[in-house]
């Protein structure tokens, strides 16, 4: 089996509070050097990119750089979400390394630092061999806040782009990408529906800080739990019968785990696979 993308959350710290977050109550946990690299040579078989995010702010990992050398190391391509508020501050690394292939910022991120959105455009602005993907993912019926449409305005003026015609494609390697705000999946949730389909376990699995093998990056609270990388090969986490379960009934349409049945995110893949039928 190979996945399109694997999230490995190297934190789950952050440095903000954002409303929207559902990593409200989690014990705060890094990744050791150590750890990323039991990580890295389990999985590294079974994908070509990884993300380093699940929930919390990579670029506060107290040894980025080093975390970017052992992807280097074993050439596995890093694709990065951030809010970029210490963007300006690990730009010389990322691009050092030279092994970063996507940057996705998350402009809907609440905080309140100085130049925020300059030193950003500062930052990745005129960087070519980089994807950049802008994100503004917190929208209410697809309307931008007057904040978030100050920012689109501000981008598009950067790069001489008009706001009434611009598609969302700027250039080349540049994107911005635009969602309305999502419903973390919690078992808590009044929405339920045991129909439905999903890409987690196909083209894409998470792994938490503490080792937590997930079904797809939504799960930050581990719910899913198909194993612990640290103490088992993923191999075997994934020819467990619980891995097994859950990609048979997908294969069926049906949600396997009490998660996924209360996941509305599934939804957009329905969408999906009907307008490809």
């Amino acid at each position: 089996m190979k996945f399109k993308k694997i999230y490995i959350e190297i934190t789950n710290r952050c440095n903000l509070n954002c409303s929207f977050c559902s990593n409200k109550y989690k014990k705060n946990k890094e990744m050791s050097i150590k750890e990323f690299e039991i990580v890295i040579n389990k999985i590294k078989d079974y994908t070509n990119y990884i993300y380093l995010h699940v929930l919390g702010e990579p670029l506060i990992h107290s040894h980025f750089k080093q975390i970017l050398n052992i992807c280097k190391k074993h050439n596995i391509k890093v694709n990065i979400t951030t809010n970029g508020v210490y963007l300006k501050d690990r730009i010389n690394d990322i691009l050092d390394s030279n092994i970063v292939r996507q940057i996705n910022i998350s402009l809907h991120s609440e905080n309140n630092k100085n130049n925020y959105l300059e030193d950003i455009l500062d930052s990745v602005g005129n960087i070519k061999n980089i994807i950049i993907n802008y994100r503004f993912w917190t929208l209410n019926n697809k309307k931008l806040t007057n904040k978030m449409q100050d920012y689109l305005k501000k981008i598009c003026q950067y790069y001489n782009k008009d706001i009434n015609t611009i598609n969302n494609i700027i250039n080349d390697n540049t994107f911005i990408s635009k969602e309305d705000k999502f419903v973390w999946p919690d078992i808590n949730n009044s929405y339920y529906n045991e129909e439905g389909y999903c890409l987690g376990l196909k083209n894409q699995l998470g792994i938490l800080s503490d080792g937590t093998v997930i079904i797809c990056c939504l799960d930050s609270n581990g719910l899913s739990n198909l194993g612990n990388i640290f103490k088992n090969d993923l191999y075997d986490i994934l020819n467990n019968e619980k891995s097994n379960n859950i990609i048979n009934n997908f294969r069926n349409r049906k949600a396997y785990l009490e998660i996924c049945k209360r996941c509305s995110f599934k939804e957009r893949f329905n969408k999906m696979t009907c307008k490809n039928k």
